[in-house]
């Protein structure tokens, strides 16, 4: 069983070309997971994302948004609304990948959650990782083929041509390999 997949559902995505070591995204990536497949109980609480994504040390450009947005979808279609924000989301970071389509793809093996979470890490380049969240909760609005998104939205990003935050990051994550091959985790390449 997916632990990141119920009525709510989450993933991890690392944006980066191939490499034959592992990246510091996907190092860190592979720690946010451990830290929060510590207690399953709270594995999907959007509360829990935000934590373990702020215990990332020496962010810079930290930004935090929270809105609601309100999506008319067609039948089935929620999986494709909750991708298009989290696409739109990570667009502002240059990810240079169309996230949307492997995003609905996952989550339509969940049929229609009521919350997604989603955490983003792009490292474009050796110098650079750019960490999105984004935690989405699903409710109605008051018509059959209409819903309410509320979206929270974390962004950070990491200089790594900054001697100690490489050396932070390292001593922190440096014992993490990259995640393991998992329903919840995907690696794709800009």
């Amino acid at each position: 069983m997916n632990p990141f997949a119920k009525t709510a559902a989450g993933l991890f995505v690392v944006i980066a070309p191939p490499s034959s070591d592992p990246l510091e995204a996907e190092r860190i990536c592979s720690g946010l997971i451990q830290k929060l497949s510590e207690n399953l109980t709270y594995n999907l609480d959007p509360r829990a994302w935000q934590n373990a994504m702020q215990m990332v040390p020496n962010q810079v450009e930290g930004a935090l948004t929270s809105r609601t947005l309100k999506w008319t979808i067609a039948d089935g279609d929620l999986p494709g609304a909750l991708a298009s924000v989290c696409a739109k989301a990570a667009g502002d970071r240059a990810t240079g990948v169309d996230l949307a389509k492997p995003i609905r793809i996952y989550l339509s093996q969940y049929r229609e959650p009521i919350a997604f979470n989603c955490l983003i890490l792009a490292q474009p380049d050796p110098a650079t990782i750019h960490l999105l969240l984004a935690c989405l909760t699903v409710v109605e609005a008051g018509s059959p083929d209409g819903c309410a998104i509320t979206s929270t939205l974390l962004s950070a990003s990491l200089n790594l041509f900054d001697e100690h935050t490489q050396s932070t990051i390292t001593q922190v994550f440096g014992r993490f390999g990259p995640p393991s091959d998992s329903p919840y985790y995907l690696h794709l390449m800009p």
